[in-house]
């Protein structure tokens, strides 16, 4: 029971984190966003709002691009605003120009270069302003000569003929005019620092923005998302987009049943396992016992049992020292095998090795290896002393 709880709790919380992630990526810009209509915060521009609607401004808000297509469409009476105009992708910044390409005008409010290029504008961002009092310097239907606004940190230029710029310092200018061409309506490039709650009511500010903003009926505020996605014509349904998830969930899914139905497994049981005793241990406790019974040539026989086998292991051969063990239980071993030579071929392949690694004389090497064994305590203390120090020597061992 426990653990399906543990389970239910993961699912819930990974639900939880996907729900606040949706929540944070699709968030709507509202107050805390720069330059947003409904901001009441120093860089929000709620003031500025409110006060085109006092002037008798239709003000008009889409937010994201399903308000703004959903809107009715801009016509010559109509300027449309643009704040936020970074969330502009390529997909929605070229269905903006369609849909806005018979507004009286556009204004966009601090735009960067990425979204100047999307828009395909002639402009460039300039940085080297002066957050200070800027004069007009030029005089347009909404600009008189001897206003002065806050001017700010960066600015913008272009090269358009017919294009004219407004509170510049130095190549940055704060309001730059660019003149309506085939398909595009005038558009106005505002640094966007007049304009903010915190300096609206500084200098001349509040009298350019409303001139500039509200010089038509209606007014139309678009804030984009950085969510906003046109549609394409492949998608005929939501089901395709939801296939993910339903895969992950139904993983979860699975995954609780199996905790929840599987075998339990109960605490580790000891099982005994048969005794495996190594070759190698077995000849030498024979040969122990071999010499405790004064049976010398067995004990030789064990011991030099024990060097093949070392020594076949060190060369990469082959010798099954099992069967040369039984041997020596045989009846009557000492008459027939251990006054002989051995004939074990794999004997002899190691003999050839040992030779070829030491250099030693082959004739002593296979009396040692496969001749005659010893009968006598004295021979079997010899023959131990040289078997040790050919391993020795073949391993290259003090």
């Amino acid at each position: 029971m426990l653990v399906v709880v543990l389970v239910v709790v993961v699912i819930g919380a990974i639900g939880l984190l996907g729900v606040s992630a949706l929540t944070v990526f699709g968030a709507e810009p509202g107050p805390g966003v720069s330059y947003d209509p409904d901001n009441p915060r120093p860089q929000g521009a709620r003031a500025l709002a409110r006060i085109i609607d006092e002037h008798g401004g239709d003000l008009r808000q889409a937010r994201g691009l399903d308000e703004f297509t959903g809107a009715p469409r801009p016509g010559g009476n109509t300027t449309v605003v643009v704040s936020s105009v970074g969330a502009l992708n390529p997909g929605t910044a070229q269905q903006f120009l369609d849909r806005v390409s018979e507004a009286h005008r556009v204004i966009l409010i601090a735009p960067q270069d990425s979204a100047l290029s999307l828009l395909e504008l002639p402009v460039r961002l300039e940085f080297g302003g002066a957050p200070t009092g800027v004069a007009a310097r030029c005089t347009t239907a909404e600009i008189a000569a001897d206003d002065i606004i806050t001017g700010g940190a960066i600015g913008y230029s272009t090269s358009a003929p017919g294009a004219t710029s407004c509170f510049t310092t130095g190549t940055a200018s704060n309001v730059l005019y660019l003149p309506a061409g085939s398909g595009r309506p005038e558009i106005v490039v505002v640094s966007g620092d007049m304009l903010i709650n915190d300096n609206l009511a500084l200098r001349d500010n509040a009298g350019v923005t409303t001139r500039l903003f509200a010089d038509a009926d209606d007014i139309l505020w678009y804030v984009p998302f950085f969510t906003d996605e046109v549609p394409t014509q492949d998608e005929d349904s939501d089901i395709p987009a939801a296939i993910g998830p339903l895969i992950v969930l139904a993983a979860f899914a699975v995954l609780a049943l199996m905790l929840w139905r599987g075998r339990r497994f109960g605490a580790l049981v000891t099982e005994p396992l048969p005794a495996v005793v190594k070759a190698i241990e077995t000849t030498q406790a024979r040969g122990r016992m071999y010499h405790k019974a004064r049976a010398d040539a067995r004990s030789a026989a064990a011991l030099r049992i024990h060097t093949l086998t070392s020594l076949a292991s060190y060369l990469g051969l082959l010798y099954d020292a099992g069967r040369a063990t039984d041997e020596l239980a045989t009846p009557g071993w000492e008459r027939t095998v251990a006054q002989g030579e051995t004939t074990d071929p794999a004997v002899h392949a190691i003999i050839t090795g040992v030779v070829s690694v030491t250099g030693r004389d082959l004739v002593r090497v296979r009396a040692l290896l496969a001749g005659p064994l010893p009968t006598t305590d004295e021979g079997l203390v010899l023959f131990v002393a040289e078997l040790t120090a050919l391993e020795k020597e073949v391993r290259h061992t003090p």
